[in-house]
């Protein structure tokens, strides 16, 4: 029989006792799953759970008649696995110099549980409750918890550990697009910080590190600060920082970085030859004069829509065709807008000219 009926934990031992109803001076043997336990010669014998749980089978022998008793029924001991206890940390990482956390021990079940706190395998002597709150940098290390009470079952397993590691203060990278812009486009600023969870960001501009104040022009959205239609007054060095206001968290400002705002260049088209009247089969040339416009590319439209785009800054159009024609610079190594719009140019071609097939002085000396 077992003296103890209650739920069997991991750990315990429990005491099993064989009796046999007649007779005396018997010498018990014990077996487990049918296995004699060679050294277990007493009336009684306690176990250890949960290496030796299993069926358990007693039987007595003496010298003299009659030398056996009959084998008894099996007992089943069966063992109930310990609540488990796990650790849980608030904020959850990366956590930061400065910074207070609060661990939790949670356990799977029943109630009334002393916690006990271990930190690098050592027992702290002083929290007993669920939670405790630790100090980084000084407090950091590898944690584990566990329970106990004093009912069964008496106590948990060790929870896995959980190590609170203190990390350094990330640096802000802020990201400018297009650092160097004309007046009237949009500029984008992006911060961002590692893995970007959690922080929001604040923006700073020129060497006082003020705060950019938002206008009609500029507004936020997460980590990105737009300016829209670019102006002068938006030329400066700007900054950006990370920030997690709930933990007094920021980390170190970016590296600053320069937005240059202009006017774009002028461009001014002009048609040869420049007669009064175009006639049908004859061949102009329109130039487009950007001064300043090296490295750029020449873009020629005929009502807007593009015709013509090389590095030169002349389409010829022969036969010359109607429209009206205007050019522009483009930025080489990205196709951007570089220069204003130029002023329009109509061309009107007429039918068959009675000057054609004249050298082009003659032409100019019957215009006169």
């Amino acid at each position: 029989m077992v003296t103890n009926q209650e739920t069997l934990y991991s750990g315990d031992t429990v005491k099993l006792r064989c009796d046999i109803s007649n007779y005396r001076d018997w010498t018990y043997h014990w077996l487990i799953n049918k296995e004699r336990l060679s050294s277990q010669t007493s009336k009684t014998t306690t176990i250890s759970l949960s290496d030796q749980a299993g069926q358990y089978q007693c039987q007595g022998t003496r010298t003299i008649r009659p030398q056996n008793s009959y084998l008894s029924s099996s007992l089943h001991i069966s063992v109930t696995a310990l609540p488990t206890a796990s650790v849980k940390a608030s904020p959850r990482g990366p956590l930061y110099s400065g910074e207070t956390v609060t661990l939790q021990c949670d356990i799977s079940d029943n109630r009334d549980w002393t916690y006990r706190w271990h930190r690098d395998n050592q027992l702290l002597p002083n929290p007993t409750s669920k939670t405790t709150t630790i100090s980084l940098p000084d407090q950091a290390g590898q944690y584990q918890c566990e329970g106990t009470r004093t009912r069964q079952p008496k106590k948990t397993y060790l929870s896995s550990s959980l190590t609170i590691i203190v990390a350094s203060l990330p640096k802000a990278t802020l990201t400018i697009t297009p650092n160097a812009a004309y007046t009237g486009e949009t500029v984008t600023l992006t911060c961002s910080v590692g893995s970007d969870s959690g922080w929001s960001y604040t923006w700073y501009k020129d060497n006082t590190k003020k705060v950019v104040t938002l206008s009609g022009r500029h507004n936020t959205t997460g980590a990105t600060f737009t300016i829209s239609r670019a102006a002068e007054s938006d030329q400066g060095l700007y900054w950006c920082q990370g920030e997690i206001q709930s933990r007094s968290i920021s980390t170190i400002i970016s590296d600053p970085v320069t937005i240059t705002v202009k006017e774009r260049l002028v461009a001014v088209l002009t048609l040869q030859p420049n007669w009064p009247q175009i006639f049908r089969g004859e061949t102009v040339t329109l130039s487009c004069d950007i001064q300043g416009g090296e490295e750029i590319e020449y873009a020629f439209y005929n009502s807007g829509k593009s015709v013509y785009t090389k590095t030169e800054p002349e389409y010829r159009i022969s036969p010359a065709k109607n429209g009206l024609y205007t050019c522009e610079g483009l930025q080489k190594r990205n196709g951007l807008k570089h220069s204003q719009t130029s002023n329009a140019i109509q061309l009107t071609v007429l039918g068959k000219s009675v000057f054609m097939g004249l050298k082009e002085k003659d032409r100019k000396d019957k215009v006169k």
